[in-house]
């Protein structure tokens, strides 16, 4: 018996507790005039003690004061800032060797000829054939990561194929 009573007598408190969280609150807001929207609404309130048109039975507009006004005409800062990806600098024309690398997955990669490694963000599917010798303009891309820990993320453009050399893969499908 006396386990019921514990837990009975700390509902009936908790219960007390919220009704004079909730009449304090409406206190406060009768007291400044013109009433207030709260930052926060209370999730518990219920929506019957907001204030009505006694003719037609809808809510009353709420008035807003200067500091509320003033928050809702920010732009949200908090929220996620999308970062930019830029293209560094000028296209440079290189020639390169096309490579599959079987390392974190497999990706394509270009070798070029003084011996940069180039990750190309857009490698069209036609020019994926490893021992393929292309050339091209390359831009480095600032501001993106790939997982692949190898050579300088580029953006390629002006693309032509200018010879073959043999495959380094062992797989026929590459």
């Amino acid at each position: 018996m006396r386990p019921i009573t514990t837990i009975s007598t700390s509902l009936v408190l908790a219960i007390f507790l919220l009704g004079c969280n909730e009449q304090a609150q409406s206190t406060a807001v009768t007291a400044n005039e013109p009433a207030t929207v709260p930052e926060k609404a209370d999730k518990l309130s219920d929506k019957s003690t907001q204030p009505t048109d006694s003719e037609t039975g809808t809510p009353a507009p709420q008035q807003l004061n200067e500091l509320d006004t003033a928050r809702a005409q920010q732009p949200d800062n908090s929220a996620f800032i999308k970062p930019s990806i830029s293209v560094k600098g000028e296209g440079v024309m290189l020639q390169g060797t096309v490579r599959y690398m079987n390392l974190e997955g497999g990706f394509w990669g270009i070798v070029a000829d003084d011996g940069k490694q180039i990750l190309p963000k857009n490698l069209p599917q036609e020019y994926r054939k490893d021992g393929l010798r292309l050339s091209f303009t390359a831009q480095e891309i600032t501001g993106m990561m790939t997982i692949q820990q190898w050579g300088t993320l580029s953006n390629l453009s002006e693309i032509s194929v200018i010879g073959q050399v043999d495959s380094q893969s062992t797989d026929p499908r590459i």
